[in-house]
């Protein structure tokens, strides 16, 4: 009898903690929140979104984390954020939560000019953020900024599109390729 009650018992454990991640914390590191209105403009990405509650964006720490009822809330955050011009690195509880795409294209392609727009602009801390996030791509020799437009353009000489996108990626923002 004993053994059953334990089996039940692990049995009842397993199923409360079965898909931890279906409902709980979204992180979302290294962001780029350089003043109080990228703060704004991250925690009002996020406002409305079905599922979504409680968004905290660390202007200190560069990170937004906001609780998701489900998965579908987490991707459908992230995915906002990604519309607002923020990138980073998300996890879902313990699960890698990837963000939108800058566009389709192939492994090793390149072209001399690129097109990043959907970029969070909003002040000239965020110019420098993006013009320093990618500078330092091989082949670029020009970057031009259109802070109203939203938009980062890279000319040169062969730039490789996916190494220019994880440039800026890395610099926390995100573009989609025109």
């Amino acid at each position: 009898m004993k053994l059953l009650s334990l089996a039940v018992a692990s049995a009842l454990l397993l199923c409360a903690s079965a898909d931890p991640a279906q409902a709980g914390s979204v992180n979302v590191k290294g962001v780029h929140l350089c003043c109080g209105a990228c703060v704004r403009d991250a925690n009002d990405a996020l406002d409305g979104i079905k599922g979504v509650k409680d968004v905290v964006a660390n202007r200190d720490s560069k990170t937004v984390t906001f609780a998701a009822e489900d998965d579908a809330a987490a991707k459908a955050g992230v995915k906002a954020l990604a519309e607002a011009g923020f990138h980073g690195k998300a996890t879902h509880g313990d699960k890698a939560l990837p963000l939108p795409a800058a566009g389709k294209f192939k492994k090793g392609e390149k072209s001399p000019k690129i097109v990043f727009s959907g970029v969070h602009l909003c002040c000239g801390g965020c110019v420098n953020g993006a013009r320093e996030a990618v500078e330092n791509v091989e082949g670029v020799k020009q970057i031009d900024i259109d802070r109203t437009g939203s938009k980062v353009t890279v000319s040169g000489d062969e730039i490789d599109i996916a190494e220019a996108v994880k440039a800026l990626n890395e610099g926390g923002f995100h573009g989609t390729i025109e």
